[in-house]
């Protein structure tokens, strides 16, 4: 009975040194790498991709996305391809299907970032108009009416606050997550 109690406190108080791990594992002179391990190209480009429109084989995208989440968001990311040797044209593809995906996933962030802001400059309005209707028509209405006005307020207010202190900070670090894998550069690592 205490064993176990003993053993579930050390698990509760086991602390992770992630910047540790980071800087042994895939941090070189301030520069992140993302080291994937492929077989050949099919394992990095879909395999539904058009010659001359490629995109990213899901799988690989998946792991790029799921690893670029535990490396510091100020330091610049490498992509780190081990595998068999490329001609000089499968990596110009590698290359270019790379930045294309990470610059249309960018762009796409980027569209719904202006869509929220959109949003907010509405809720914006809405609350100002809201709030000064009500501040108005309190004196003369009774207190059916004069509750739906509040109600109405309220709603807004409370997209705009969320949106100041809660989304605009989650819209800002995915925009920095987008812009580093934008910004990612691709290197070979051959293994013969």
């Amino acid at each position: 009975m205490f064993r176990k109690l003993s053993n579930r406190n050390m698990y509760l108080y086991k602390k992770s040194y992630l910047n540790r791990r980071l800087e042994k594992d895939v941090m070189e002179d301030g520069i992140a790498y993302i080291p994937v391990k492929v077989e050949s190209i099919n394992d990095i480009i879909s395999r539904f991709s058009v010659r001359g429109l490629e995109s990213l084989n899901s799988e690989f995208m998946d792991y790029i996305m799921d690893y670029i989440d535990f490396i510091p968001s100020e330091f610049p990311v490498v992509l780190e391809i081990h595998g068999p040797e490329f001609s000089r044209d499968e990596k110009k593809v590698i290359i270019d299907t790379v930045q294309a995906d990470m610059d249309y996933l960018l762009g796409r962030k980027q569209e719904e970032i202006a869509g929220k802001r959109k949003k907010f400059i509405y809720m914006l309005i809405g609350t100002i108009v809201s709030g000064t209707i009500f501040s108005f028509v309190q004196r003369w209405l009774w207190e059916m009416p004069l509750e739906f006005f509040y109600v109405v307020f309220w709603l807004f207010a409370d997209a705009f606050v969320r949106y100041i202190f809660i989304e605009k900070t989650d819209y800002n670090e995915e925009k920095i997550r987008y812009g580093r894998l934008a910004s990612m550069k691709v290197e070979f690592v051959e293994q013969g």
